[in-house]
């Protein structure tokens, strides 16, 4: 067998890194930030994620978690990281007030929605964070600190986008 050799384009498309700093208020409901940056070279996407939300090396305070993908329309890639509690949490954040909210695509053999908004991805990453608080243990032991955020959590539909009846 031939070992996979790195794949290194010069006319490659952008990478960026888009992180969605977390918030949730028992009264308020979600809100986030959104901050994103260029992947630099060499720089693998994760430590990119907490280098923009200015997490230390050895911050385990945070939680950092992948959630999507997305391609531009300039031909690049958005990587999208959902980040817990938002480390700043006295900068003017963003109201999400449908976390239910998904964008999809009527057409079968076109799957990007053409209507893509911030705040479906956002949504998308909250509906992810609510999945994984009921199924991976790291996840939900590090939010069981906030539980009016689990309530909120468990209260979303955890129906696939398949499943859920669209309005």
């Amino acid at each position: 067998m031939m070992p996979l050799a790195p794949h290194e384009a010069p006319d490659a498309p952008p990478v960026a890194v888009e992180v969605v700093l977390l918030r949730h208020d028992p009264s308020e409901g979600f809100a986030y930030r959104r901050l994103i940056t260029a992947l630099g070279r060499g720089v693998s996407p994760d430590r990119a994620a907490r280098n923009l939300a200015l997490l230390g090396e050895h911050d385990e305070t945070h939680m950092v978690h992948s959630t999507s993908w997305r391609a531009t329309r300039e031909g690049g890639v958005t990587l999208t990281y959902l980040i817990h509690p938002d480390p700043a949490p006295d900068q003017p954040g963003t109201p999400l007030p449908e976390p239910h909210r998904i964008a999809r695509s009527l057409r079968p053999g076109h799957p990007s929605p053409p209507d893509l908004e911030v705040g479906h991805v956002v949504a998308h990453a909250v509906r992810h964070l609510a999945f994984l608080e009921g199924s991976d243990l790291a996840i939900a032991a590090h939010i069981s600190a906030w539980p009016g955020l689990v309530h909120a959590l468990r209260s979303l539909p955890l129906a696939t986008a398949g499943e859920i009846a669209h309005a």
